[in-house]
């Protein structure tokens, strides 16, 4: 059915006329949130209490389904001699799970495409209902994780916690909420309250865990699935709108379309009307931004051979005892890292910084290979070795994510920019993926090793690259991004 051009006139002022309606609405609705929010400044303490316990949920999420994993092996998969871990871990039955579990990943990591897109929405539906979706995603995850009967459901509940945590909607609510003149240090505090609570993953797994009772690894996840699960539902009370986003939202709304289409026109013609079409201009257009990228993605080759601290713990004759340690002092070496690597980044330069933190980052993860090998009872050693190494590795990535390209790129893109750089890291992704298929070959006896061959020549080569392609960005002025780059 051919429509006149009357009829087509008739149904786009009948859709203008429904949007302009749902606005209103939601105009309305903006207004008393904007009023509640308002209020509830005045107990702002509750806030910080709040966004306190959901970063300290989202550390633990990020970490406990991974560090459990050998323990849950050990009982869903029947391995055989799992009282003593040395031998199980050693075994082949247990490198065939892992392959196993690294397969049925596969397919689920489609969904991770989305994450750049899905931290979209909050910009267009608001921060608190985020805010409560991601936390309770989390619970969800780890609960599924907990009443696993077979490991497909446990990766299952892997993937689901692992697509909510990396959102860090807490970070942002805290941002828009606090005062100007404390907003960094309420930042950097509630993160190292984050951080030092995975320590808690120890002390829980030293009284839930009896290695004597192979299912007894699902009662470290009760704690942090209940307390995950019941703040993030309490977000929907002890939380409102942040001010930020319903005046910008309600500015937005109160525009005329004339004037959103001029604003879009002129947008338009500086290049700056952000998406991820004129993110991906730019970042090709950039030498700077180009380079940057490159070095991620070698990075990331050496992010993707990370996370296997537990099996080459317990191969080198790890007890459970001391893991439980190590898992205690490991979160508040890293944490003590995080706190001053923006000191350092600040006193130094951005460049010289990521050195630091590579050579950090390297140094830790040889130390950890070779301690653990050569000496069976320095699990302090072992511990300060590897929350050196990750402290390294993060502080190294949030360089490379976050400042460097934030510093690099004008203010109108930032953000889409900063969302099409996460891509990179489906290279870690994969090459994690493909060490667990192979693990099997590797063997748990040999995965340290292999991962000291690769991670130590893989981060030096992307720290000289960046040494000798990116610019420092520490003193550009980023109202004026393009012209400093071309100097």
């Amino acid at each position: 059915m051919h429509l006149t051009e009357e009829q087509k006139l008739q149904r786009e002022q009948e859709k203008a006329n429904l949007r302009h309606f749902k606005e209103q609405k939601e105009l309305a609705r903006l207004e008393k949130q904007g009023q509640k929010a308002a209020s509830f400044m005045r107990f702002f303490w509750v806030i910080v209490v709040v966004v306190s316990i959901i970063y300290i949920a989202d550390e633990i999420a990020s970490n406990l389904p991974q560090i459990m994993r050998p323990y849950m092996i050990f009982d869903l998969f029947n391995i055989p001699n799992a009282g003593n871990y040395n031998e199980a871990i050693r075994s082949d039955e247990y490198a065939n799970a892992i392959s196993k579990m690294s397969i049925a990943t596969i397919p689920t990591y489609i969904i991770t495409m989305l994450l750049p897109l899905y931290k979209m929405l909050p910009d267009r539906f608001g921060r608190k209902v985020f805010l409560v979706i991601n936390t309770v995603g989390m619970g969800v995850g780890m609960l599924i994780c907990m009443i696993s009967q077979t490991y497909i459901m446990y990766v299952l509940g892997m993937v689901i916690t692992g697509f909510f945590t990396p959102n860090d909607m807490q970070v942002i609510y805290i941002l828009e909420v606090s005062p100007q003149k404390h907003r960094a240090k309420l930042c950097s505090i509630t993160k190292v309250i984050g951080l030092l609570s995975v320590s808690l993953i120890g002390v829980l797994k030293t009284v839930f865990y009896d290695s004597q009772v192979l299912n007894t690894w699902k009662g470290v996840f009760i704690i942090p699935v209940i307390i995950t699960i019941v703040i993030g539902l309490s977000c929907i009370i002890l939380t409102k709108e942040t001010p930020v986003y319903v005046n910008n939202r309600k500015a937005y709304l109160m525009k005329t379309d004339e004037e959103r289409k001029a604003e879009a026109e002129a947008s338009k013609v500086k290049n700056q009307n952000g998406g991820i079409k004129a993110a991906w201009k730019y970042i090709i257009a950039s030498r700077q931004l180009r380079w940057v990228c490159i070095v991620l993605i070698i990075f990331q080759f050496a992010v993707g051979i990370k996370g296997w601290e537990t099996e080459t713990m317990l191969a080198f004759g790890q007890s459970v005892e001391q893991n439980n340690l190590f898992l205690i002092i490991e979160p508040i070496v890293y944490a003590i890292y995080a706190f001053f690597s923006g000191f350092i980044s600040d006193w130094v330069g951005r460049k010289k910084a990521c050195i630091i933190f590579g050579v950090c980052a390297t140094i830790g993860q040889a130390a950890f290979i070779l301690i653990a090998k050569n000496d069976i009872n320095a699990t302090v050693f072992l511990a300060i070795a590897n929350g050196l190494m990750y402290g390294g590795l993060w502080s190294l990535s949030d360089c490379l994510y976050l400042t460097i390209p934030a510093e690099s790129t004008p203010t109108g893109i930032r953000s889409s920019v900063a969302g099409l750089i996460t891509y990179t890291g489906g290279v870690g992704m994969i090459v994690g993926v493909v060490l667990g298929v192979l693990f099997d070959k590797i063997g748990s006896a040999n995965i340290g090793t292999f991962q000291l061959f690769t991670f130590v020549p893989i981060m030096v080569v992307s720290i000289v690259l960046l040494m000798l392609k990116v610019k420092e960005t520490k003193n550009f002025d980023i109202n004026k991004v393009e012209e400093e780059l071309h100097e």
